[in-house]
């Protein structure tokens, strides 16, 4: 049906409407939506979960700027820990949905794809500089407070979202009773959307050419470890963002130019959107060597293990361990490794060593 909710007390009257903006269709079978929403959010929360978890296990991720592609695991996190359990959990009951916490969900996934958003274009950046500038320029770029960075990002978040959901500037996406403020709405996607996504595209895109000029001019480059990891990195985070444009598009495209939609067809481009943060992590996970590998030690700790610090810390002494067949070559290493600013390691150390 095109509409309009019918708001009674503290709950929207299920009179006159079969799609729940929280629970989705009241005539498919129930048991199917809980086991769609349990699936999602079980898996979705376990595979940000170990997202956010391997930069602080795998040592390969351990930097400075990764600290921005971890808030985008975290803006994931919200939705796969708050809002598809809450709504399970609202299917179970029985009861139709609650005014107030179809406002609280509402609230808590602005703010994820508000984050989500801000924080991959400053992933954007950190990668460009990383690969497309001078080493000073990058230091320059990570010498800003990353920390006091994020934590604006989540205000200016938590802020935009909650004027616009409990001020009613925004789409009413409960009741479906009125279409918000026009200019807030158009601020809030060209100032926390559309901008973002010209940034982000320019960074990610320019940072790929790089690495591909790079390793045609430089076959030395091309051989090393160092472009495997900049090539995944760059190609993930690529993947990742357009996923995310993709997902939320059609949500977009309703909100602007189709507003009088349908429940069924609004509430399932809503929900086509928060599907996308049970995929992402999947992505690193599987084509990126050092989250691979971040997984399975987690996956070992959770499972077998009461202790991570095993594999990393036999890996490492492994590594510190080795002895060559002749002393001079072992004296040289060493001095290496007691000197990290020797001319050989000075070129990475700026920009590999800075750990969270």
């Amino acid at each position: 049906m095109h509409g309009v909710g019918i708001h009674n007390g503290s709950t929207m009257s299920a009179l006159n409407r079969v799609y729940s903006p929280i629970t989705l269709s009241q005539e498919w079978p129930k048991i199917s939506r809980l086991l769609f929403m349990v699936f999602c959010s079980c898996l979705g929360t376990t595979m940000n979960g170990f997202f956010v978890a391997a930069f602080f296990v795998e040592h390969t991720l351990k930097k400075v700027g990764n600290v921005f592609l971890a808030c985008v695991g975290m803006a994931d996190l919200i939705l796969t820990t708050a809002v598809m359990p809450t709504s399970a959990v609202v299917l179970l009951s029985g009861q139709w949905d609650s005014t107030q916490l179809c406002y609280t969900l509402q609230f808590l996934t602005e703010i994820s794809t508000y984050s989500y958003s801000l924080f991959f274009m400053l992933v954007a950046a950190e990668t460009y500089y990383r690969i497309c500038r001078t080493s000073a320029e990058y230091e320059m770029f990570m010498s800003m407070r990353i920390g006091l960075v994020s934590i604006t990002v989540y205000v200016v978040s938590i802020v935009t979202a909650a004027v616009g959901v409990y001020m009613g500037l925004d789409y009413d996406y409960c009741q479906r009773q009125h279409f918000g403020n026009f200019y807030f709405r158009v601020a809030t996607t060209v100032l926390l959307h559309a901008m973002p996504f010209i940034t982000t595209m320019f960074g990610l895109i320019s940072a790929s050419v790089q690495v591909r000029r790079r390793a045609r001019q430089q076959i030395q480059y091309k051989r090393s470890q160092q472009y495997e990891r900049d090539y995944s990195t760059t190609t993930l985070n690529i993947t990742a963002y357009i996923l995310f444009v993709i997902a939320w598009t059609p949500y977009l495209v309703v909100v602007h130019e189709y507003p009088g939609t349908s429940d069924s067809k609004y509430y399932n481009c809503v929900w086509i959107g928060m599907c996308r943060s049970v995929i992402t992590s999947f992505l690193y996970g599987i084509l990126n060597r050092n989250f691979r590998r971040a997984f399975a030690h987690l996956f070992n700790y959770c499972c077998c293990k009461s202790t991570l610090s095993g594999p990393f810390t036999n890996r490492h002494r492994r590594a510190l361990e080795y002895k060559p067949a002749t002393g001079d070559v072992r004296v040289h290493i060493m001095h290496q490794v007691v000197h990290p600013g020797t001319p050989q390691r000075a070129a990475s150390s700026s920009r590999e060593t800075q750990e969270l």
